[in-house]
């Protein structure tokens, strides 16, 4: 090694550049490829003396991969030419290593040097050169390899992320779809039970009383699984308000008191109602409570005990369930709140679920500013959740006392309105045609988009109830083209469909749909929009 290249001054600039190079990693910590390879190379050029630097690297799976041509500091299309085609495929059969080969390029004569991009050619190469008769020096070559080691990683590092973000796509949009499949069949199916319950004066046997939980049931389920989804992408949205804790613990009790019943269990509330309020969204807090409820009493034994307690302390108020049952082991405490983990079930899978249930509390929870936290001494000796909200401040309070009311519910009959009904689902445009038609709704029907454009021109309907996932043209082209004809410019369109994404929301509102109700639709809503006259 020539030993004068690292004293003095040069020691000085030694240090200096092999400093700037440990700090490269972070400039393109979250970057792409293409932007850690420039930052790269722009950094080698100003610590070697460089005449060329090629780099030719795949990126990203299926994907071409970047190439890129350096002469002198500017980036340059020398590969267009056909001299410099030739001369870069004599280069691709160089070896990958620090040894020097004499090339003669277009631009000369260069001694150059070819280096991995990874463990090997087929993760990509970088080839330096330089007329120079002393390129590479024993340090030049030092600081060529720690560079090209460290850009890639940063690739790798980069194609993983890349990874991961297709996979989290293709993840979503399987749930999507699957929310998708699953409410399909459980709308027609909660449609025919309000049908048999109508047509018995109001009144449900046994049997249909487990359907209907049954059904309720597996509707929360899909919820909270597109839930967790649309948390973890960021696609929810909080309708905040100023909140006594004491209202959402009680229609948390409402929503759990089913399963609490049913195992016999006596549940306790003690809350402390100060006046203070909390500044949240009554629902998903609702919801996130009853999860939490719904967990307790799925993992007490039947005739156990849960207890609820609300604490005020200054800027906050503390919600505790506490429970005497299962207990929560210590290897399992530290997974408790993570997507898809359970506790040991038991072979009938009594206490199974999908393990989303915490997850989507935890999410939920500190998307108000909150934390939620479990303890437990172990294996059969219960647990207690604890949750902290930030108590609502008077800017708060005072926003939301100062929001428009809600509009009071239409209670007009509106019976004899023409409705149009279009789902390519044969059960469930049946089941809610007998519904609407029982209320005294004048009813048509069509099972796809075409059917429904003549359907629509003979009987003239008031509103048109569509599907979304309709063959051959889906329900927002179908609400374009019905409005599109004179006759239906008043036609008011509602959205029914498997799709509740917030971005299928919108795109329902930009076709012109008046609303979107998810499948299963909650009938009663249904009926008071329909009856609305606005």
């Amino acid at each position: 090694m020539d030993i004068d290249r690292f004293s003095g001054e040069s020691a000085e600039h030694a240090l200096r550049d092999l400093m700037g190079l440990l700090a490269l990693p972070a400039l393109w910590a979250g970057g792409d490829g293409k932007a850690i390879v420039g930052l790269m190379t722009q950094a080698i050029e100003r610590i070697v003396p460089l005449d060329i630097c090629y780099v030719d690297v795949p990126l990203l799976p299926a994907v071409a991969p970047f190439v890129q041509m350096r002469m002198y500091g500017r980036t340059v299309a020398a590969d267009a030419s056909p001299a410099w085609q030739e001369t870069i495929a004599r280069w691709h059969r160089l070896p990958i290593g620090t040894r020097v080969s004499l090339c003669d390029t277009p631009a000369g004569p260069m001694r150059m040097i070819r280096l991995s991009m990874g463990f090997s050619s087929g993760q990509g190469s970088v080839w330096f050169g330089a007329a120079a008769s002393t390129f590479p020096t024993l340090n030049e070559i030092a600081f060529l390899r720690a560079a090209t080691s460290q850009a890639a990683t940063g690739i790798q590092a980069a194609r993983a992320a890349h990874e991961r973000e297709e996979a989290n796509r293709a993840k979503d949009e399987f749930l999507a779809m699957l929310g998708h499949e699953l409410r399909n069949p459980l709308a027609p199916i909660s449609t025919a039970l309000a049908l048999i319950r109508r047509e018995r004066g109001d009144v449900a046997d046994r049997y249909h009383e487990i359907i209907e939980r049954q059904v309720a049931h597996l509707s929360r389920l899909v919820e909270d699984l597109l839930d967790v989804s649309r948390i973890t992408r960021g696609k929810i949205e909080l309708k905040r308000e100023s909140l006594r804790i004491s209202s959402v613990i009680t229609r948390a009790v409402e929503a759990a008191s089913p399963l609490v019943e049913q195992r016999n269990q006596r549940l306790t509330v003690a809350l402390s109602d100060d006046g203070t309020q909390i500044f949240g969204d009554l629902t998903r807090l609702t919801q996130a409570f009853s999860n939490l409820l719904n967990n307790a009493a799925k993992y007490t034994d039947i005739g156990g005990e849960i207890r609820v307690e609300a604490r005020t302390t200054p800027g906050h108020v503390a919600v505790f369930i506490q429970d005497n049952g299962a207990g929560i082991s210590a290897e399992l405490m530290p997974k408790l709140f993570r997507i898809f983990e359970q506790g040991r079930t038991t072979i009938d899978r009594s206490k199974g679920g999908l393990g989303i249930g915490l997850a989507l509390v935890k999410n939920l929870v500190e998307l108000h500013g909150g934390t939620v936290d479990a303890s437990s001494d172990g294996p059969g000796t219960g647990a207690t959740f604890t949750v902290t909200l930030p108590l609502a401040t008077r800017a708060e309070i005072a926003g939301s006392q100062n929001s428009p009311l809600p509009s009071a519910s239409v209670t007009s009959s509106q019976a004899g309105l023409r409705v149009l009904l279009v789902d390519d689902n044969v059960d469930g445009l049946l089941s809610m045609e007998a519904f609407l038609t029982e209320l005294g709704f004048e009813v048509a029907t069509a099972l796809d988009p075409f059917q429904a454009l003549d359907i629509a021109a003979r009987f003239s309907p008031a509103v048109a109830v569509l599907d979304i996932g309709l063959p051959g043209m889906d329900g927002y082209e179908l609400a374009l083209a019905l409005r599109a004809q004179p006759q239906h410019a008043a036609l008011r369109l509602f959205a029914l469909t498997g799709y509740g994404h917030s971005e299928d929301v919108k795109r329902a509102h930009a076709a012109g749909f008046e609303r979107h109700f998810v499948k299963p639709v909650v009938l009663p809503d249904l009926i008071r929009v329909l009856n609305d006259n606005q």
